[in-house]
């Protein structure tokens, strides 16, 4: 492991119950030496990736801006974005894109829609890896030797949720998805909320996901949110292609697209 990623690392030990660390807790948590945890802080609290807060460490103000960077500039965000929208006005429902990063699954852009109801995974939010509908169709958009490997790492998670913890029957469960083309989840995430996700072909995959209550999935033809939700991947998937395949500068060629639409 580099030093880099190794210095890296150390922001993956922040989180929501854990927003505050001392140099101590850093080098408990990843086995650094004292040199070389003092170290690390020091370049990230230059850097504004960490501020220092009465002696301890918290996030600092450099990754708020990067969250903002990304928001305005994503190129993957603005290519979907316009068909979340549309789709959340037309269905009356909330829309995720996740993407699949380092064994993790994170919401990437929410579309929120009119519909009052409990959303516990919002932008920024990582996912559990075998629950939910955002996280089984990027499984099953993972290569054999990838998933097998994320399969035997994780498998402590595979509790609780639909999965099998043998390898070969597990295997055959992510097929059947695949073959499906899209995931359906109901009440894994948040209780009373049905997930329906499609693939997207990006680099690491991401996923297309509806969300909507149970009341008002019910009323719902299920066959036919399958289709749109599918067709829907199909669009945004030819648009991503597009951009990837045609332009040196892809928000340059987002501007474009614009303006020939």
């Amino acid at each position: 492991m580099s030093s880099l990623t190794r210095m890296l690392a150390i922001l993956d030990e922040f989180t929501v119950s854990s927003s505050v660390l001392s140099a101590e807790d850093i080098m408990s948590r990843l086995s650094y030496s004292r040199g070389t945890a003092y170290r690390y802080l020091r370049e990230l609290t230059a850097a504004g990736l960490l501020t220092s807060v009465g002696g301890a460490y918290a996030l600092g103000p450099r990754i708020i801006e990067l969250d903002f960077s990304i928001r305005s500039s994503d190129p993957y965000i603005k290519i979907v974005q316009p068909i979340m929208r549309s789709l959340s006005d037309r269905l009356d429902c909330d829309i995720l894109m996740s993407s699949y990063y380092q064994g993790r699954v994170i919401v990437r852009h929410h579309e929120r829609g009119n519909e009052e109801f409990t959303m516990s995974y919002g932008r920024g939010r990582r996912m559990p890896l075998f629950l939910g509908a955002p996280s089984k169709i990027i499984l099953a958009s993972l290569p054999k030797s990838k998933l097998q490997k994320l399969f035997e790492d994780n498998i402590e998670q595979l509790f609780g949720s639909e999965f099998s913890d043998d390898w070969d029957e597990f295997y055959k469960q992510i097929k059947r998805i695949r073959r499906q083309g899209f995931a359906l989840s109901r009440g894994e995430l948040d209780e009373g909320n049905v997930g329906v996700s499609a693939p997207l072909k990006t680099d690491p995959p991401s996923s297309l996901t509806f969300v909507f209550s149970r009341t008002r999935f019910e009323i719902a033809d299920e066959k036919r949110v399958g289709e749109i939700i599918l067709s829907a991947s199909e669009q945004a998937n030819s648009l991503i292609a597009q951009m990837e395949s045609g332009a040196d500068n892809p928000v340059q060629w987002l501007d474009t697209s614009k303006r020939a639409g």
